[in-house]
């Protein structure tokens, strides 16, 4: 009797020690803002001209989004492509496009992964999808964002919010990027997408300050 009443201490200790490490590893944390608001995103980008689009509030507040941009990107060839970019400190409230595109009445077709290279040798996964409407046809590219680290469904949300969040008590945002370009029918949808996806990150990600170190006075 004495054994059993002695291992049931131990195992509720033990229990309650385990709460008590789960709870202060996923204290909530403080999200800090990106270091660069999205808003402030050229309208130049590479050889992309932009100009701002009214911002759709009910996938604002689906998002629960701190700030964003919405525009439609043009190159001299005349391709065009719709960007969507916020930021968020809500980590829950997420919101692929294999969603909201269906819900909007497209049906989806087919979805690949794919391998964007900026012109500053990052690497970076995304995911591209093709829906329908009628004899409507369009791709839609997209990637979700938290710090350095990249996920494109739930289950990899999952496990980088593990990574990300645990035992620390600053958070990146959550940030969500979607273009969208017409199938064109000559195929290159898919680099029209990637291109200004690379660049996008580029401008969001990969700037730099172009000046050094203030020189130290004599």
């Amino acid at each position: 009797m004495y054994w059993k009443t002695l291992t049931l201490v131990v195992v509720l200790l033990a229990g309650n020690s385990l709460v008590d490490y789960v709870r202060r590893g996923y204290s909530l944390g403080q999200v800090i803002p990106p270091e660069r608001e999205l808003s402030e995103t050229s309208l130049r980008i590479g050889n992309w001209e932009g100009r701002d689009l009214p911002a759709d509030p009910r996938i604002r507040k689906i998002l629960r989004a701190r700030s964003g941009v919405d525009r439609v990107y043009r190159n001299p060839r005349g391709d065009e492509a719709l960007v969507h970019a916020v930021w968020t400190d809500d980590y829950l409230q997420l919101h692929f496009p294999q969603q909201c595109y269906r819900e909007a009445g497209w049906e989806l077709q087919s979805e690949e992964d794919l391998e964007v290279s900026t012109g500053k040798s990052v690497t970076f996964p995304v995911k591209v999808l093709r829906f329908t409407q009628g004899k409507k046809s369009i791709r839609v590219l997209y990637w979700f964002q938290l710090g350095e680290d990249v996920f494109l469904d739930r289950i990899q949300h999952r496990f980088l919010r593990r990574k990300v969040c645990w035992g620390k008590t600053e958070w990146p945002p959550l940030m969500k990027f979607m273009l969208e370009t017409p199938e064109s029918g000559l195929g290159r949808s898919n680099e029209v997408l990637t291109d200004l996806a690379a660049r996008l990150h580029e401008e969001v990600f990969e700037t730099t300050s172009a000046s050094g170190p203030e020189p130290s006075s004599a």
